[in-house]
């Protein structure tokens, strides 16, 4: 990775929104860029440091349209602090293809030393569940961990059993990587969760789900992280 993108990562990682697993039902995938591109301008109108694109219901051709949209979405704010980091889950291949800043892995996904050896220039996070998992990460050469999930969540439905902030913490005093919790994470709990020693939290329903969404991700942004 180029040291020009660890000094923007490390700058700006706060607050991470990823796009809800949409269901593909009478959606078409047209519709789903638009929500997307919806939140995305959230992302952007609220200073949102990164934007995780993630969909396990649709097919990796509609992945790569609706990737491909978000890309020349976000360019077109390329001259702009605001303009987020852009990480596509899952697809280190798409990620590349479109010209996003880097991929976000679980245990399903390519093995991270494949990526860091083949997409160099992307920015590689991985999802943990506990203090092993976070070692092995970082030795891996991950650029940060995603850990979670912290909370209950129905946002996503590989979330697993809840970690809780005790093991949250650990985490964080295990690695030197930046560490972003994400799993049920909002507006009512998002202080204890800072309290750990995390760089960021990562959400989906505390914005997607708001009544306000942006409202909602200007007050999470407002919180003093580490």
């Amino acid at each position: 990775m180029e040291i020009s993108n660890i000094n923007i990562f490390n700058k700006k990682f706060v607050l991470n929104i990823i796009t809800p697993e949409f269901m593909d039902n009478d959606d078409n995938d047209k519709d789903i860029a638009d929500d997307i591109i919806k939140l995305g301008q959230t992302a952007i109108d609220s200073k949102t440091s990164l934007f995780q694109l993630r969909n396990k219901n649709i097919s990796g051709n509609d992945f790569y349209y609706i990737a491909m949209k978000l890309i020349k979405f976000f360019n077109l704010y390329s001259n702009k602090e605001n303009k987020p980091i852009l990480i596509v889950n899952d697809r280190a291949d798409i990620a590349d293809i479109v010209g996003a800043d880097g991929v976000h892995i679980g245990d399903d996904d390519l093995p991270l030393s494949y990526i860091k050896k083949i997409y160099p220039q992307l920015i590689a996070g991985v999802s943990v569940k506990n203090i092993d998992e976070a070692k092995k990460a970082e030795a891996e050469g991950a650029d940060y961990i995603g850990a979670g999930s912290v909370f209950e969540t129905s946002s996503k439905s590989d979330a697993g059993k809840p970690i809780g902030l005790d093991i949250l913490a650990k985490i964080c005093d295990s690695v030197k990587i930046p560490v972003i919790a994400i799993g049920g994470i909002n507006l009512d709990n998002v202080e204890k969760v800072i309290e750990t020693g995390i760089k960021g939290i990562a959400v989906i329903g505390a914005v997607s789900g708001a009544k306000d969404p942006l409202t909602a991700a200007i007050k999470l942004n407002s919180y003093n992280y580490k």
